[in-house]
C-alpha cells in the first residue's frame, strides 16, 4: 500500500502546483506593453522658464491645448493652441515665458476635452473639471502649500428648502479656530459663473493664501464660506436681490447655518462679501440693494451689461442715492486690467457710482479675467478687512 500512498499524493502534488501555475499565469491580468505615457512628465518647467505640456496620444489626428497662462499673452476667447505630435505617439507645447504662479489648463484630443492623466490637481466647475499646475518660485509663495500652520477646508451639505434640494458650500477656518475664544469675523467669497463652490478651494487656492497670510500676522482671523453661486436652474445676472434664489438662500439658509456652526460675529461690520466676474455681479446687487448687512463690499472682474446699467439709472435712483451704501468701510472695486473681458462695462458702472457720489477703492492685477487675477485680489484686498 505504501507505493500507492507515495503515487497519490504525487499526483496531489502535481495537481497543486499546476493549478498554482494556472492560476499565477491566468489570474492575473497581463501587463500592458511599456508606452512612453509610463515614464511621461506631463507638465515640466523649463530652466528657460518657459513651461512644456505633453499628452500621450498616439492614435489622435489633433491635440490641442487651452488654459490660463495663455490670457497673459492677451489671448482669451479661441486661446486654443495646438501641440506638435513626435514618433513616439507624444503631443507637446511650450508656453512663453510665465511667471511663477498656479495656472489651469486642459487638452483637446479630437475635438474632446480630457483631462491629463499624470496629473492629479483638478479645478472643479460647475459641469466639468480643469487640470492646473502651481509653478513653483518666489513670485507664487503666496499660495504654495508652504510649511506653515493650516487652517481646515470643510464642506457643509445641507436641504435647501429654496432649490429644494441638497446643496453644498466650503467653509475655511483659520489656523488655530479650535482653540480661539472669541467670535470671529465673516467673508462670502463668491466665485464666477461656471465654477461652483469648490473653484476658490482648488484653483483660487484660498486656504493656502490665508495661510500664508496668518503665518505673517498680515490678515485678520476670519472665517470664509464659499457658496455655490447658481443653486436654481437658470443663470442670473439681473439687478436686485429678488429674482435669483441665490440671494434667498444666501441670507435665509447659509448665513444662519454659518451662525449657527461656527463661532462668528454677525453684525453687519464683521460681514463681508467678495465675487469675482458673476459673483461680482452679485457684489454689486448687495452693495446696492442690501447695504446695511455687510462692511465690506469687494466686486471683482465685473460691471453691469448696458442694458442694467440703463435699467439701474432709470428705475433704481433711489437705490443709488441710499446713504447706507456710504457707509461701507471698504468698496473695493478690482479689474484684471484692459484685457479683462468685463473691463469696459467695469468703467461704465465707475461713471455711474462717480455721478451719484458713491465712494469706491479700485485695484488692478493685470492678468486678465482669470483666477491668476483673482488670487492676487484676495492676497491684497484680504489684509484690508476688518481692520479695527
Amino acid at each position: 500500500m505504501k507505493p500507492l500512498k507515495i503515487t497519490i499524493t504525487i499526483r496531489f502534488l502535481s495537481l497543486a502546483i499546476l493549478l498554482f501555475v494556472v492560476s499565477y499565469t491566468y489570474g492575473q491580468p497581463p501587463r500592458p506593453k511599456p508606452t512612453p505615457n509610463d515614464t511621461l512628465q506631463s507638465v515640466r518647467v523649463l530652466t528657460n522658464g518657459k513651461v512644456m505640456f505633453s499628452i500621450y496620444a498616439p492614435k489622435a489626428s489633433k491635440v490641442t491645448i487651452d488654459g490660463d497662462f495663455l490670457s497673459l499673452s492677451g489671448s482669451v476667447f479661441g486661446r486654443q493652441k495646438e501641440m506638435s505630435k513626435a514618433d513616439n505617439g507624444v503631443w507637446t507645447f511650450t508656453s512663453e515665458v510665465l511667471p511663477a504662479d498656479a495656472y489651469t489648463y486642459s487638452f483637446i484630443v479630437d475635438d474632446v476635452k480630457t483631462l491629463d492623466p499624470r496629473n492629479t490637481l483638478l479645478k472643479e466647475s460647475e459641469n466639468s473639471h480643469d487640470n492646473y499646475f502651481v509653478m513653483e518660485g518666489e513670485s507664487s509663495e503666496y499660495c504654495q502649500n508652504l510649511n506653515v500652520p493650516h487652517g481646515k477646508l470643510e464642506e457643509l451639505w445641507f436641504h435647501s428648502s429654496v432649490t429644494d434640494k441638497m446643496t453644498r458650500f466650503h467653509v475655511y477656518t483659520p489656523p488655530g479656530y479650535e482653540k480661539v475664544t472669541k467670535e470671529l469675523p465673516v467673508l462670502i467669497l463668491q466665485h464666477g459663473g461656471g465654477d461652483n463652490d469648490a473653484s476658490w478651494a482648488t484653483i483660487g487656492r484660498a486656504n493656502f493664501i490665508m495661510d500664508n497670510l496668518y503665518a505673517k500676522k498680515a490678515a485678520e482671523p476670519m472665517v470664509i464660506v464659499m457658496p455655490m453661486g447658481h443653486p436654481g436652474e437658470d443663470f442670473y445676472a439681473g439687478l436686485g436681490v429678488k429674482e435669483d434664489p441665490y440671494y434667498t438662500q444666501l441670507f435665509d439658509e447659509i448665513i444662519p447655518l454659518v451662525h449657527d456652526k461656527y463661532q462668528v460675529k454677525k453684525d453687519r461690520y464683521s460681514t463681508a462679501f467678495a465675487g469675482l466676474s458673476m459673483g461680482g455681479l452679485q457684489a454689486l446687487n448687495v452693495a446696492l440693494f442690501t447695504p446695511e448687512k455687510f462692511g465690506y463690499v469687494l466686486p471683482l472682474s465685473t460691471g453691469f451689461f448696458e442694458q442694467q446699467r440703463k435699467d439701474l439709472v432709470n428705475n433704481y435712483e433711489e437705490v443709488l442715492k441710499n446713504p447706507e451704501i456710504n457707509k461701507f468701510k471698504l468698496f473695493w472695486i478690482a479689474m484684471g486690467g484692459k484685457s479683462d473681458i468685463a473691463y469696459e462695462n467695469g468703467e461704465a458702472v465707475k461713471k455711474i457710482f462717480d455721478k451719484y457720489e458713491i465712494k469706491y477703492q479700485t485695484n488692478t492685477y493685470d492678468a486678465g479675467h482669470t483666477f491668476i487675477t483673482w488670487r492676487h485680489n484676495l492676497l491684497e484686498f484680504a489684509p484690508l478687512l476688518f481692520q479695527d
